[in-house]
């Protein structure tokens, strides 16, 4: 056992009929866990997974997990699945596997709740990552579009930017994450993850040493405009009193091999 843990939720089947199922984050969970966890890339514990989770079981799995959390260990979470802006109430959700679209505040999980969270952990390094459309809107004020022939209106944050917390997020606010996955790889996650994951076993990130996120997001966004993402599709950060110099991974010399995903 080490100080670094990793939680990884992820929703790939939904009760609901006007939510798509995204069979991507199958390969975003596996692939994930399989980097983070890797002696010579991640090297943290092994990870906390909660798959395909319930509102109620997603509650549960980060409560615990944060509250965990001790002064001297670093704490990451990861979530891939779909995030619906909700007008009523200014509110991001993740949505979970018994989400109802008619009721979001009653049956996903609000943003608030992982700013709570967050806060209260007592970890000293945390980071979050966020795979989800519209996920830019948890950790910046954003302007909504107005109709046609009507100016923007500004709206505030979802999110109470929470302080020490590193988020990298895979898109700008109330915009949809580019969903393709990245050009070259056949690992068959989405774009955000699939990148993430490339860049680290591939040593692609870094030419050496420990990788910040900040060399995370940079790489990421450098990738993401080289191969013709709108601005608006590319990931965005917070780091408001964040550990900017926080050891995500290590770069590796030569590529990893990683288990592949296995069939059903």
């Amino acid at each position: 056992d080490n100080d670094r843990h990793a939680l990884l939720v992820g929703v790939s089947t939904y009760d609901s009929g006007e939510y798509q199922d995204l069979p991507a984050v199958r390969a975003d969970l596996h692939y994930m866990r399989a980097v983070l966890e890797n002696t010579e890339i991640g090297m943290y514990n092994e990870c906390a997974v909660a798959a395909e989770p319930t509102r109620a079981e997603m509650l549960h799995a980060v409560e615990t997990f944060l509250e965990a959390r001790q002064p001297s260990e670093t704490a990451l979470l990861y979530f891939s699945g779909h995030g619906e802006y909700c007008e009523q109430d200014g509110q991001l959700y993740f949505l979970t596997r018994d989400t109802d679209p008619a009721d979001l505040p009653g049956t996903a999980v609000p943003a608030d709740f992982l700013e709570r969270m967050l806060q209260s952990c007592r970890a000293a390094s945390k980071l979050v990552l966020l795979d989800c459309c519209s996920s830019g809107s948890v950790v910046q004020g954003w302007t909504a579009k107005g109709p046609a022939g009507q100016p923007d209106r500004t709206a505030p944050s979802t999110l109470l930017k929470p302080t020490g917390v590193y988020f990298i997020t895979a898109s700008d606010a109330l915009q949809a994450a580019s969903a393709m996955a990245p050009q070259g790889s056949d690992l068959g996650t989405s774009r955000f993850t699939g990148e993430i994951v490339e860049g680290l076993r591939n040593g692609r990130i870094k030419g050496s040493g420990w990788i910040t996120p900040d060399d995370l997001f940079d790489y990421l966004t450098a990738q993401m405009s080289r191969d013709g993402v709108p601005e608006e599709q590319r990931p965005t950060k917070s780091t408001i009193r964040a550990t900017r110099s926080l050891p995500f991974a290590r770069s590796v010399a030569r590529p990893v091999r990683l288990p592949v995903l296995p069939h059903d």
